[in-house]
């Protein structure tokens, strides 16, 4: 599959039309990010193959009432961390899943230092991505206004720029960054 097949817009608008093939083409799109979302959503990667599968099962069931307003891949985000959820909620009771770490089935307090990193430097990754992808102004604007809180006026002081740019640039910057983040 072509990585244009894979656009938001081409398959919002396949979406549209009742392509019969989307469902396929989705699953081919997204199924390894879907897979890697939920291993560290369900914390288990049995839940997260079978979250996969009932997220486009659901799909499968509630193509025809997709309205076009968020794009498929976050509709299929929603759905498979729902799918996570209601496994989680499932299993609560499980004492398995209960056990201490004085059964000596835990890592060390180390490893499990690295993997809660691992986890957070995963889910932080496409951030990250998409703010390097920032003009430097931008991204300054981005993290004065709404990283520290700075009002429009402190933000234009420090960078030097007139309240109208910081807005223009602030509105930008957002913009560009929920782009980023729904491809």
């Amino acid at each position: 599959m072509s990585k244009q097949a894979c656009h938001a817009d081409d398959l919002k608008e396949r979406a549209a039309r009742g392509d019969p093939e989307l469902l396929e083409d989705l699953f081919t799109c997204f199924r390894g990010d879907l897979l890697a979302f939920l291993r560290q959503r369900c914390g288990n990667p049995g839940d997260a193959d079978d979250a996969v599968q009932d997220a486009f099962l659901s799909a499968a069931r509630y193509l025809e009432t997709y309205r076009g307003e968020t794009t498929l891949k976050n509709w299929l985000y929603r759905l498979a961390g729902s799918a996570c959820t209601r496994m989680r909620r499932g299993r609560k009771n499980d004492p398995k899943l209960h056990e201490g770490f004085e059964d000596g089935q835990a890592t060390t307090a180390e490893e499990m230092g690295r993997a809660v990193e691992a986890m957070l430097e995963a889910r932080l990754m496409p951030l990250q991505s998409a703010m390097e992808s920032l003009p430097a102004v931008d991204r300054a604007v981005l993290m004065l206004r709404d990283g520290h809180e700075l009002s429009t006026k402190e933000v234009a002081e420090r960078l030097e720029l007139s309240e109208p740019a910081v807005k223009s640039r602030l509105h930008r910057a957002r913009k560009s960054l929920q782009e980023h983040l729904a491809e």
